[in-house]
């Protein structure tokens, strides 16, 4: 080999030498951006509960998938904020997650409680959920989101209402005189067949259905009144009854969740399409538990549904005076409130 050659392979080597240093200044930064470690809170109140077993395993799905670049700790018992203010945490990003109610912050998110009118929500827990994420798809209740600065996480919510205590309901006439722990809009239906609603808080349950001072008490089934032993001073369970629900979910800090890698954000569309079947998943576990439990002790009383329909029918008069409330300040009500309904049927078939 001559000099020239000699030289000329010293030259192609230093080339590459230094094209590779070049592509490792480009290539490093990248990868270590795709390495970083996303750490979100999520407020919560109370504890771990039926509500919230599924968005536990979400979030150590979200870990596990991303290979631990996605971790949320969970912050229970109102530790980040109360429930009113979750909205108002998740606007000013004090938490990158959080779950709420619509009925303890109501002017906040008003065509969210579409969802909360009595007698209106579908009895089955998979088919809540899934109302959940049909409503999330009408932009008035996105645009409403937005306003908070933020969007949907996932639609997990919680069971409809039923009723426990001392007192038999075969008929709307027995409601004359009730006094059951209810409240909202449910309780004003209730109060037009002669019911007495009201409102405890739900530690304080089971002493006043043991003395007598409630006759019967309004909670989501079946977990709350297992939750809350309310079946050890009870004699009858009144199910079918459908009073209705909260709505209540799971958002997310609009800013932090369009921040999400392309990556994190497949992982968790593909979680949030199967979510109402975890949450549908999670109480019907729950009911078989608590259900084989509350039958050693109670009578199982199932409403008719021809008396059932007069509740249904009085509600509705409820439905319209919000519609009209609403649609006064300018809000698309009226729509919001057929859109729920048409989802209604097309998930549950009534």
């Amino acid at each position: 080999m001559n000099h020239v050659d000699s030289k000329k392979r010293l030259w192609i080597t230093l080339i590459c030498s230094i094209l590779v240093v070049g592509l490792l200044f480009v290539y490093v930064p990248q990868a270590a951006a795709a390495a970083k470690v996303i750490k979100w809170n999520a407020s919560l109140w109370g504890g771990p509960r039926g509500w919230t077993y599924p968005f536990e395993r979400f979030a150590k799905d979200m870990e596990r998938l991303t290979n631990g670049r996605w971790q949320i700790t969970l912050h229970y018992g109102g530790a980040l904020a109360p429930p009113k203010e979750q909205l108002d945490g998740i606007k000013g990003g004090m938490f990158e997650a959080c779950h709420f109610c619509t009925a303890y912050a109501p002017a906040k998110l008003p065509l969210h409680s579409v969802m909360e009118l009595p007698f209106i929500s579908p009895h089955e827990p998979l088919d809540l959920s899934l109302m959940f994420a049909a409503m999330w798809e009408h932009p008035a209740l996105l645009k409403e989101l937005e306003r908070w600065n933020a969007v949907p996480l996932l639609p997990g919510t919680i069971c409809t209402y039923n009723l426990m205590g001392n007192k038999r309901l075969d008929r709307v006439e027995d409601f004359k005189g009730a006094r059951i722990r209810i409240g909202g809009e449910i309780g004003r239906v209730l109060t037009m067949f002669g019911a007495v609603p009201t409102l405890m808080p739900v530690p304080e349950l089971y002493e006043s259905v043991e003395k007598g001072t409630v006759d019967l008490a309004g909670l989501p089934w079946s977990f709350a009144f297992g939750a809350f032993k309310i079946y050890e001073v009870s004699k009858y369970a009144i199910v079918d009854l459908g009073l209705g629900t909260m709505a209540c979910s799971y958002i997310a800090n609009k800013k932090a969740f369009n921040a999400l890698p392309e990556e994190f954000r497949k992982i968790h569309r593909e979680w949030y399409a199967k979510a109402p079947y975890e949450w549908g998943k999670e109480y019907d576990t729950l009911n078989r538990k608590w259900e084989e439990e509350f039958k050693k002790r109670l009578e199982f009383i199932k409403f008719p549904p021809d008396e059932r329909a007069k509740l249904v029918k009085k509600a509705q008069t409820v439905w319209e005076e919000w519609v009209k409330k609403w649609e006064k300040k300018g809000l698309p009500a009226r729509e919001v409130l057929d859109y729920y309904l048409s989802k209604r049927k097309e998930i549950t078939g009534y």
